[in-house]
């Protein structure tokens, strides 16, 4: 800035102490011009003759490196000083004191001609902290996908045998050498090997399940609803050790059928139903609760146990979360069985809800599903 007027030099620095940042103006021949009161505050400079208009840059560079904690950094620093080229380039420094600087050095030019060069610096401790702390937090994330995909892997690989041989016995079972089964008896067996297929489903979709990726195609058929409801509530009756809750069952008979796949849609209501009987006392009232209407089905699970926090409504449907009401009570649970609904009832095209009771405790789980049982196409269907 040769030549310039005690008026523009007047003008320059209080465009430099009106920036948020700490700045430095260097003429082109690499002489102060001028520095605002926020650089010798942030740097904690002595006034002095190393801040003057005039001074060659390498006094003030000379006691910036001092301040810098690491060897590497001070020699990179007089190094970039040497040359102040047309490019804008930021850099981090590390103090002794603990802070971290961000020095961002760009040309001043009018047109083609270069002016001068302006430093502005700023500190990015807090930032930076905050920016190591997040990478940290993402690699905890991916150390546990880790865990979780090797659990899915292990727990795969345990359940295959048993499952096969609980599936070979049942069928065995279904046309036995000593004579015909009784209907009480073939409807035990059914349900030995229909619940059977369903575990085996989602140990095999456990693992992507686990990764994130999509569960296995449903087979769909027709589904009478009443039926579905009728069969999820009697085996779950009978599957009660001692006393539990009352559990009402209410939907009209006929109805249009769901196109569904029937296992998935059993597992899901089953899920739903064991999720309330698990959080309502033994004196308590569970009921399901089928209605149609036009297009779709809707079914309703209500407890009236110890519900869901209202931040969780969203977080339950997640693999492996459970709400801390849960937690705290020494419920069972891995944390798994909604996110299977969830996906089962997505696979259909439904929706999955969950809401607190008005006025009295307890949740209610809403499924919605429509008549034809299948998915828009796209990643947010």
């Amino acid at each position: 800035m040769h030549g310039a007027s005690q008026e523009q030099l007047s003008f320059a620095a209080a465009v430099l102490d009106a920036l948020p940042q700490a700045a430095l103006l260097l003429d082109r021949d690499l002489r102060v011009v001028r520095v605002n009161r926020r650089l010798t505050t942030l740097l904690r400079l002595p006034e002095g003759p190393g801040l003057s208009p005039g001074t060659p840059r390498r006094q003030l560079v000379g006691r910036l490196a001092e301040l810098l904690d690491r060897p590497e950094e001070r020699q990179r620093l007089l190094e970039e000083s040497e040359t102040h080229g047309p490019v804008t380039r930021t850099t981090d420094y590390h103090l002794r004191d603990g802070r971290t600087l961000r020095r961002r050095r760009a040309p001043v030019t009018e047109g083609d001609r270069l002016l001068g060069h302006l430093w502005l610096i700023e500190d990015v401790t807090r930032r930076r902290e905050a920016e190591d702390d997040l990478y940290g937090q993402v690699r905890k994330l991916a150390a546990l996908a880790d865990q979780r995909a090797a659990f899915a892997g292990r727990t795969l690989h345990e359940l295959r045998t048993p499952l096969a041989t609980v599936l070979s016995f049942a069928e065995l079972l279904l046309e036995p050498a000593g004579g015909p089964l009784s209907q009480e008896q073939t409807s035990y067996v059914d349900a030995i090997r229909r619940n059977a297929l369903r575990m085996r489903t989602v140990a095999e979709n456990l693992p992507r399940a686990a990764a994130g990726g999509p569960a296995a195609e449903p087979r769909l058929g027709e589904v009478h609803v009443h039926a579905l409801i009728e069969r999820v509530v009697l085996e779950a009756l009978q599957r009660a050790d001692g006393p539990g809750p009352y559990v009402a069952a209410e939907c009209p008979p006929g109805g249009p059928p769901l196109v569904a796949d029937a296992g998935m849609l059993t597992g899901a209501l089953e899920e739903l139903l064991a999720n309330a009987l698990r959080f309502t006392a033994e004196d308590g009232r569970v009921e399901i609760v089928g209605r149609p209407a036009a297009g779709h089905w809707t079914i309703e699970v209500r407890d009236d146990g110890i519900g869901v926090p209202l931040e969780y409504q969203e977080e339950i449907f997640t693999p492996f979360v459970r709400a801390p009401n849960a937690r705290r009570g020494g419920f069972p649970g891995t944390g798994l069985g909604l996110a299977g609904a969830l996906d089962t009832v997505r696979l259909h095209g439904g929706t999955i809800r969950v809401r607190d009771r008005e006025g009295m405790p307890g949740a209610v789980f809403t499924v919605r599903l429509p008549l034809t049982g299948r998915r828009a196409p796209g990643p947010d269907a």
